[in-house]
């Protein structure tokens, strides 16, 4: 029950911060503004945050509102006393931008409307002003929508009319400024409701700059037809067309008349018309019509009418008809890349301490009349479907797996809420499942550093070695659970920079997965073309390098935001529609979708599963002659690549603040982290072992390993995981259990050893005119290489030592100083390269493992009660030996 009303508290706060940051913004009225110059600048403002913030614009080049983004960039705005503003610029007439703005002060994107993904759109200085599209709704009103020279205020000067000529009179003229929706980039407005049968005439009104805008020298016109008689819908029967494949149309017709109609349907589709007669019966009524095309690639937007004896029932546009032409041109490749990962759920005492490990492989929803979780979904329908994936399972998700299928019991800390015994049916037949797709080449299995660290900023706190380690031990698991050696990495969280590739390159490694906005705008070209549809060679300034395919932002974050929350069949629409669009602009190309694998599924348990389907579904129907999916490293041995270097420190994320942002708990995790670390590398190096080894992780003793400072190693990796810092704080605000899991693994190392350095007693200490003799017993079952140091009270003296198990007779060059006290301190003789960043200050001896005070009077005192005490015993022992002998005799 306590759980439960946790649970339930927990998800209210969330749920407030979410509330309280849309209210921060909503309070303070954020505005948004631009202008824009005749020579292509525009200057963009935004007003409603405090003036003390930092805020950053970032844009980027795009085909047409709401397309994937062609180049990105950033820039910082600068208050300028009302908002924050900044120029960017020039850009050629009809290029199209977008933005969106990021609060470095408050790690807080700000979109379109807060809604995630929607950008302002604008398009610069359009020579098409006053293109068209203006249909009637049914209660007779319009709905104009315009091209207009942004921002501008733009006016719709407009009358009725007694038909479509030029120059007939008007009547009932009204002026109607347009509003401008950023979204679009477009001007629209909505006039009216006229009676049936009206004609209305229009032009436009530039009122910024006083120009006037008509339809090539004519009045733009349109009848207002609106009739019982009515398109309910209109659907292709393909999302894309080749050029000569015949068009197959879906059209569903609503009669409201009582009476069937003979209509005479009408489609005009690129300056030609082709007429079908049509019997409709009272209601609805679904009709079939195909056409044979030859089109050139395009996308084209057709229009339907319906006649009745001459009488226009409706006028309606169609679907948006997308054709592309396939002779001579390569397909583009798409590349599917799912990062399937789960932190470590295991106490060091081996007890579960949550439990979506099992549950998200066995029982997330209903799938076929079963239930099954996120994970087994994927392996079933990737097994369903003609196409090929790439996969990263981490380590640390397989890891958990296998200890579930083979540990003899599962302790679970509480209540386990689910069927474990299930759960373990469906990780084995899951695990199963995927060793067969891999085995069949559907599936490519990545590598990850096994317990998914924060490498870039791990890497600059000198770590660089543990993370070496992580990378050859996921390498090792992977191998142990697959039997493959994988050659391509998952970075985690796309957290990249240039030092990581000599770690890749020493291990094994050929490539990886970043994201394109975050790196790709700010790289140096070193051969070919920033292209980002293509394979890139990394090289670093030794010359070591590394093959990088970057993710298609925009549509990676579609999959993850957009595409498993709707309707399926807008799922497949919009997804073959925007890969259609890429391949007309770049055949050839690879376009690579990267994220996680099961957090669309799980967020969206509802939708998400026919969603996904409907993914591989249409995929697999368009593979072939346009469309082609492979995995990463077909991807990239069959294309040619480009050659770059310099990319910048950063994530997916454009920085690294979900991980080390300055709030406390990030920076306790950090720091405790740091000091385990200290104390682990202190103990091997006295030990005589390496730093940083690469531990064995076997399943059957989960997170221990084969000895004990291989289990302690294990513990550090464990906590370098950046599950821990994520959700610790903003900007995710995660459950505090997360930040307590890194903080019971860092401090089990510190306790640990100083537990074990409890095992080295000063015995005594016996001091002459030039020497020292220290006594110390070590109960260790192991040796230590260590550095001794005996302070007198003004001098030290040290030396190397061996401390071997049992007692150890150590001479030291110091006296007592005439003040028979002693400090004795034990270091391990470490360096800051070792070590890297710490929180406890290293010496020029190294570390410190063990301290003694100690006063020589006392240890003289000490010595002979422990001999008088010996003599006695001694004495009354023999006393009691000999009555016993007489008793005997």
């Amino acid at each position: 029950m306590i759980k439960k009303l946790l649970a339930i508290i927990f998800v209210f706060v969330i749920f407030s911060e979410i509330f309280l940051v849309q209210q921060f913004y909503s309070k303070t009225e954020i505005n948004v503004n631009f202008t824009v110059t005749s020579q292509g600048y525009t200057t963009i403002y935004i007003s409603g945050i405090p003036s003390n913030e930092s805020v950053t614009l970032h844009y980027g080049i795009e085909n047409g509102p709401q397309e994937s983004w062609i180049q990105v960039f950033n820039k910082e705005m600068i208050w300028n006393g009302n908002n924050f503003s900044a120029t960017i610029g020039p850009f050629t007439n009809n290029t199209w931008i977008s933005w969106v703005f990021y609060d470095n002060s408050t790690g807080t994107w700000i979109n379109y409307e807060d809604h995630p993904f929607w950008n302002w759109n604008l398009q610069i200085n359009p020579t098409d002003i006053g293109q068209t599209y203006a249909i009637v709704l049914p209660n007779g009103s319009i709905l104009i929508t315009a091209i207009g020279r942004a921002p501008d205020l733009f006016d719709v000067h407009y009358g009725l009319a007694s038909g479509p000529q030029a120059g007939l009179p008007w009547s009932n003229i009204t002026d109607v400024v347009m509003t401008y929706n950023p979204l679009w980039g477009n001007y629209s407005t909505l006039i009216g409701p006229f009676k049936p049968r009206q004609w209305i005439q229009w032009v436009y009104h530039d009122l910024t700059t006083n120009l006037w805008y008509n339809n090539y020298g004519k009045n733009f016109a349109i009848e207002d037809i609106y009739s019982p008689v009515k398109i309910i819908g209109i659907n292709y029967t393909k999302f894309v067309f080749v050029t000569g494949q015949v068009l197959g149309i879906n059209i569903s017709i609503y009669n409201g008349y009582s009476s069937s109609q003979s209509i005479d349907l009408i489609i005009t589709l690129n300056n030609g018309n082709y007429s079908f007669e049509s019997y409709l019966n009272p209601g609805i009524n679904t009709k079939y019509i195909s056409i044979s095309q030859s089109l050139p690639q395009g996308i084209y937007y057709p229009e339907i009418l319906g006649i009745d004896n001459g009488t226009v029932l409706f006028a309606n546009p169609m679907p948006p008809l997308y054709i592309v032409n396939t002779t001579n041109k390569k397909p583009i490749s798409l590349v599917i890349v799912w990062n399937m990962h789960q932190p470590l759920y295991i106490e060091p005492n081996g007890t579960w301490e949550q439990p979506w490990v099992p549950l998200h492989t066995g029982q997330d929803f209903m799938w076929n009349g079963s239930m099954v979780g996120s994970y087994e979904l994927q392996a079933l329908l990737i097994n369903k479907y003609n196409l090929s994936v790439t996969i990263d399972f981490t380590p640390v998700l397989l890891y958990q797996w296998e200890t579930l299928l083979h540990e003899k019991q599962f302790n679970y800390s509480g209540i386990f809420p689910g069927n474990i015994t299930y759960d373990i049916k469906a990780i084995n037949f899951t695990l199963n499942l995927y060793k067969k797709l891999t085995q069949e080449g559907k599936i490519e299995v990545l590598t990850v550093p096994f317990y998914h660290p924060l490498m870039a900023i791990e890497y600059d706190n000198g770590w660089e070695s543990d993370m070496l380690a992580q990378i050859l031990m996921g390498k090792n698991f992977t191998r142990y659970v697959f039997g493959i050696n994988s050659s391509g990495i998952w970075t985690p969280e796309m957290a990249f920079n240039m030092g990581l590739i000599h770690l890749y390159n020493e291990s094994g490694i050929n490539f990886t997965i970043l994201d394109q906005q975050a790196f790709l705008p700010y790289v140096t070209l070193v051969n070919g073309s920033l292209n980002p549809d293509q394979p890139f060679k990394v090289e670093d300034s030794l010359g070591d390098s590394i093959f990088v395919l970057f993710r298609n932002t925009t549509l990676s974050n579609e999959f993850g935001f957009q595409f498993f929350s709707q309707s399926p069949y807008l799922t497949e629409e919009q997804l073959i529609h925007q890969l259609a669009t890429i391949y007309m602009s770049n055949p050839g190309g690879i376009v690579v979708v990267a994220l996680d694998g099961e957090n669309p599924l799980i967020f969206n348990p509802v939708t998400g599963p026919y969603d996904l389907n409907a993914i591989y579904s249409a995929i697999s129907q368009y593979e072939g002659s346009w469309l082609i999916t492979q995995t990463a490293s077909q991807a990239i041995s069959s294309h040619n690549y480009s050659i770059i270097t310099n990319l910048p420190e950063n994530s997916w994320d454009l920085n690294l603040d979900y991980w080390n942002n300055g709030y406390y708990g990030k920076q306790l995790i950090w720091k405790n982290v740091s000091e385990a670390r200290e104390y682990l590398v202190s103990l091997t190096i006295a030990l005589g072992d390496q730093i940083s080894p690469i531990v064995w992780t076997s399943p059957r003793t989960t997170p221990n390993s084969t000895n004990l400072v291989d289990s302690l190693w294990n513990y550090l990796y464990v906590a370098e995981g950046s599950d821990w810092t994520w959700q610790t704080g903003p900007p995710a605000n995660g459950p505090s259990w997360f930040k307590a899991q890194a903080i019971v693994y860092s401090n089990t190392i510190i306790n640990t050893i100083k537990s074990l350095m409890n095992n080295i007693t000063l015995v005594s200490i016996q001091s002459s005119h030039k020497y020292t003799k220290l006594k110390i017993e070590n109960k260790l079952p192991y040796d230590l290489n260590l550095i001794v140091v005996v302070n007198n009270g003004t001098f030290n003296a040290s030396d190397k030592i061996i401390l071997h198990h049992g007692i150890n007779i150590i001479k030291i060059a110091i006296d007592d100083n005439g003040n028979n006290e002693f400090l004795v301190y034990l270091f391990a003789p470490v360096n800051y390269n070792e070590i890297g960043a710490g929180v406890i200050h290293l010496t020029q001896y190294g570390f410190m493992l063990k301290e003694f005070n100690y006063s020589e009077q006392s240890s003289q005192n000490i010595d002979s009660t422990i001999y008088i005490g010996t003599i006695l015993g001694i004495i009354v022992l023999s006393i009691i030996i000999f009555f016993i002998y007489r008793k005997l005799r």
